[in-house]
């Protein structure tokens, strides 16, 4: 049972009254620091609702900004979230396209529940961050953290409008996190270039892409591009596993060309940077909770990073609002529960990534006996259907891929 909270943390009838902290005032005093407003942040924010903890979530920007992403949200994260982000959706992908150029396969996997839904990030990322406001999260945008210094009993942040008190803070800030930086994490060791554009071309020659989500593996050195619907445009990008094997603007240019769609009316180039390696001494800092990016829990396989930043900001999120007073039941707790839920995950789907991307032999042999089947297990991987974990436990998945044909 959570400890009973101090008077001082207690949350008043009107939070939404509680005004922003300034450069001269007294400290903001929370419970629970949740610092960026992305959908970690906001996932662990919707998470504490109804435990009687005062939770602020501090942003950098002012909602809604710019997010660079392929905007793709897969199916197993949107069953997490709640249903008014469903708002944000321009595209539901009920077919996947997989496309391998080496050695010269095509397979394509649908299902009657979309796979995946397309979304432009400001939206999306604004819808979680009014639900969470809802709840009676308080927001404190353009708010950047300058500095973190934790204590004994509360962490304190100090911010260009003053100072936060907190006897929790989950560091939900991104793969550049200040948070990690100033309490002194090592560094993310596997970080993944990404070159992401959003561009129209003209609408006939959109048209055959319109209707599914599109990754072409083969082209970028040890990576893939995408090809990602929206409203009236395309979401197109590449990346690299191996950073220094690929120029990323060229790759673009020869993914576009490998498209065929001619030549762009209206282009926006953004880069991005992804971790996939979960961060080493993650759970070092007492009464400080890494999540998402912050904490480099995107998948190693698709790169994909809004399920591990919504799966680890919930897990955060409860193990605060179970532990209570108790620091260490608390990070005892989000160390187990991460580990069970995410972290043997991300494990397995390294050892995938190993086999995909840097042994185009054993890949190429795969897809020509059973690519439809290899294809099919990733898509229920990221439906929820099934988890990378269970595919490996099952030793019939071996011989099917590995002895099979078809």
């Amino acid at each position: 049972m959570a400890a009973p909270l101090h008077p001082r943390y207690r949350i008043g009838v009107n939070v939404s009254a509680v005004p922003p902290a300034t450069s001269s005032g007294p400290p903001v005093i929370l419970d629970v620091a949740i610092v960026g407003a992305g959908p970690a942040g906001c996932a662990a924010a919707l998470a504490l609702q109804g435990s009687g903890l005062r939770v602020g979530l501090i942003e950098k920007a002012v909602p809604p900004r710019h997010k660079t992403c392929g905007g793709g949200v897969v199916a197993r994260v949107m069953a997490l979230l709640p249903a008014a982000v469903r708002a944000a959706v321009e595209r539901e992908c009920h077919l996947a396209e997989l496309v391998h150029h080496d050695p010269g396969l095509r397979f394509a996997c649908w299902r009657d529940e979309p796979i995946i839904s397309m979304v432009m990030r400001d939206r999306f990322d604004h819808l979680l961050t009014t639900a969470a406001q809802e709840t009676g999260t308080i927001l404190f945008a353009a708010t950047p953290v300058l500095d973190v210094v934790p204590g004994p009993k509360e962490v304190r942040l100090l911010t260009n409008r003053g100072e936060f008190r907190a006897r929790y803070v989950i560091a939900a800030d991104g793969v550049n996190s200040v948070v990690a930086r100033k309490i002194g994490r090592p560094a993310l060791r596997h970080v993944v270039p990404a070159l992401e554009c959003e561009v129209t071309f003209a609408e006939a020659a959109m048209a055959p892409l319109m209707q599914s989500a599109r990754f072409d593996f083969g082209l970028v050195p040890a990576g893939y591009g995408w090809a990602f619907p929206k409203k009236d445009h395309l979401s197109i990008g590449v990346l690299t596993t191996r950073p220094g094997r690929a120029s990323l603007p060229q790759e673009y240019r020869r993914y576009l060309a490998a498209l065929g769609l001619g030549e762009p009316l209206h282009e926006e180039r953004h880069g991005f940077m992804i971790p996939c390696r979960p961060r080493d001494d993650l759970f070092g800092a007492p009464r400080i909770l890494l999540v998402g990016d912050a904490a480099g829990l995107a998948d190693p396989l698709t790169a994909e990073g809004i399920t591990g930043g919504v799966m680890s900001g919930q897990l955060a999120a409860r193990a605060i609002a179970l532990g209570g007073g108790d620091e260490r039941a608390v990070m005892r707790t989000y160390r187990a529960t991460l580990e069970k839920a995410l972290l043997g995950e991300l494990r397995v789907a390294r050892l995938i990534a190993r086999v995909v991307y840097g042994w185009p032999r054993i890949r190429g042999a795969v897809l020509r006996r059973r690519g439809q089947r290899a294809s099919e297990l990733l898509t229920s991987v990221v439906t929820g259907e099934t988890s990378y974990t269970a595919i490996m436990r099952r030793p019939e998945n071996y011989r099917h891929l590995f002895f099979g044909r078809g």
